[in-house]
């Protein structure tokens, strides 16, 4: 008679080729490994445990650290195991993890090939906006997330509460079916707005400033959303990055920081600065409000370059066309209401100011 051989547990600390006899018990958040030996070899904190393998013969599942690809436990059906699978359910869907995981690194690579052959079919800027209708909307808002906190870093956002309700109040009476949007006002006196991947809007405390009525406000901010309606910000990072660095933020690779810098000071094309102006308009006709501020803001924009004699523009409206045309085909009748009330345009006026 061939006697059956017992499966037996075991865990090697990655240091030597000792096969320790594991006693496992759970302790908080951590699992901990001991022997009949050793008090205690290893503490494993539960967000830092992951299933390598499981053996199909034997049913013994391969654990180890994402931190720490040396050490192994291995665990049979025991009660031991049983216990770890209770306190952390998501060990036991492993594989399903893992399919997820192969699925997204196909997709990414699917991405890179569909790019490759837009490139060859439209041409490298025609062919990032073709690829830009294939990024999915969460890939778009982490690398928003990255291009946010590198553009709002070491600036004092300004959250006077009135002035944040009337410009909030104003957002959503702009925004399309199906957006939803983050705005922020930042206290810095040089004129600017930017739209930024994942929906986020970033205004400068100089734009409103400048600005002689609620209308020019309206039409810079009209303008912005439909930068983000049109995924304007994601095909200038792919357009002016390229796939790979943008691939590489996506996936949060190294340098992804620094990238996400460079893109929030890219600009954008003339083709997409004035999709953006003629989409803006609609959106302001679509709120019934006055749309003829866009124009006007580039006006006084145009005559303030004259005077100083230019290179004092942001870099979104450096970009050709040049400001008198906007202003000529922004121009519109001016039917429709104005934009805040005189106390809402009041409160945004001192939206920066801390009493």
């Amino acid at each position: 008679m061939t006697r059956q051989t017992v499966a037996e547990d075991r865990y090697y600390d990655g240091k030597t080729a000792t096969a320790h006899r594991p006693l496992i018990r759970i302790e908080g958040e951590e699992l901990v490994i001991a022997s009949a030996e050793v008090a205690e070899l290893d503490r494993w904190p539960f967000a830092d445990i992951r299933v390598i393998d499981q053996n199909k013969v034997t049913g013994g599942m391969n654990f180890g650290r994402l931190s720490d690809p040396a050490p192994r436990l291995l665990l049979h059906d025991s009660p031991a195991r049983q216990a770890l699978l209770a306190a952390q359910p998501q060990l036991a869907t492993w594989k399903a993890r893992e399919a997820k995981r192969g699925f997204v690194v196909g997709a990414t690579w699917t991405i890179v090939g569909l790019a490759i052959g837009a490139i060859a079919f439209f041409g490298w800027r025609h062919g990032a906006a073709a690829l830009t209708q294939f990024v999915p909307k969460s890939w778009e808002k982490r690398v928003g997330e990255k291009v946010h906190k590198a553009v709002i870093e070491g600036f004092t956002l300004c959250k006077g509460e009135d002035g944040t309700t009337a410009l909030r109040t104003l957002t959503d009476k702009l925004l399309p079916d199906g957006l939803e949007i983050s705005l922020d006002v930042i206290d810095v006196k040089f004129p600017n707005a930017l739209a930024i991947p994942g929906d986020h809007v970033v205004v400068t405390s100089g734009l409103i400033e400048m600005a002689t009525s609620p209308d020019m406000v309206s039409g810079v901010l009209a303008h912005e959303i439909a930068h983000l309606e049109l995924r304007h910000p994601t095909q200038g990072i792919i357009s002016n990055l390229g796939v790979a660095a943008t691939v590489s933020i996506i996936l949060g690779g190294s340098g992804a920081g620094d990238l996400a810098y460079l893109a929030a000071i890219l600009s954008y094309s003339r083709e997409m600065e004035t999709e953006a102006d003629y989409r803006g308009i609609e959106l302001l006709r679509e709120a019934g409000l006055k749309s003829d501020g866009l124009a006007e803001f580039f006006k006084v924009l145009a005559e303030g370059e004259e005077e100083k004699g230019g290179g004092m523009l942001p870099d979104w409206l450096s970009t050709h066309p040049g400001l008198p045309d906007r202003a000529k085909y922004a121009a519109t009748d001016g039917a429709g209401k104005p934009a805040m009330s005189d106390a809402e345009w009041q409160a945004l006026r001192r939206i920066c100011r801390k009493t």
